[in-house]
């Protein structure tokens, strides 16, 4: 089986690849072959919608299908912000596609953007590694538990947060209640 992760980002890598490796669904792990690719989006790399993020991440499947990569499963993530009462609320997106052209997106619990963190993102147009490097002074947050990490005071990690969203969108692939 191969399974294709547009992304280089090893930490993201990672836990596409612990995922799976827990994941009921695929049975042959140790002879699934990973290929990373870092393709484009066609699109701003900072979608200002949910629309757009989606749209964001089934065209990274289409172009990497492009580039003649055949895998069984074509996997992307990333986070985005919603705005609801006026508060912005931080989620992950987790898309995948098969080799047939059937696609699932799920999303994670959301948790609320600290509001400084907000203006830093929205006015000042900054991204977030940055800004939490700034601001809890660890260099490379987004490669460890990234912020909700920080923001829920070590209850909540990327990992849950990915885990959750993956097991959701991986499901309809190989859920019976999807094919009827």
């Amino acid at each position: 089986m191969k399974i294709a992760i547009w992304t280089t980002r090893l930490p993201k890598v990672e836990w596409i690849k612990d995922w799976i490796k827990n994941c009921p669904y695929f049975k042959d792990k140790e002879n699934i072959e990973y290929i990373l690719e870092k393709v484009e989006s066609d699109i701003s790399d900072m979608p200002l919608s949910k629309a757009e993020i989606m749209l964001w991440a089934k065209n990274r499947a289409q172009n990497i299908k492009k580039l003649w990569i055949d895998a069984d499963f074509y996997i992307w993530i990333e986070w985005w912000t919603t705005d609801i009462w006026n508060k912005k609320y931080i989620w992950w997106v987790v898309y995948v596609e098969n080799n047939l052209w059937e696609w699932h997106y799920w999303f994670s619990v959301m948790m609320e953007v600290p509001e400084k963190i907000e203006k830093m993102l929205y006015e000042q147009l900054l991204e977030l590694g940055p800004i939490m490097w700034e601001l809890s002074w660890k260099t490379d947050i987004r490669s460890e538990n990234g912020s909700m990490w920080a923001w829920s005071h070590d209850m909540l990690t990327r990992i849950d947060e990915f885990s959750t969203a993956f097991k959701a969108a991986i499901s309809p692939f190989f859920n019976d209640y999807y094919k009827m």
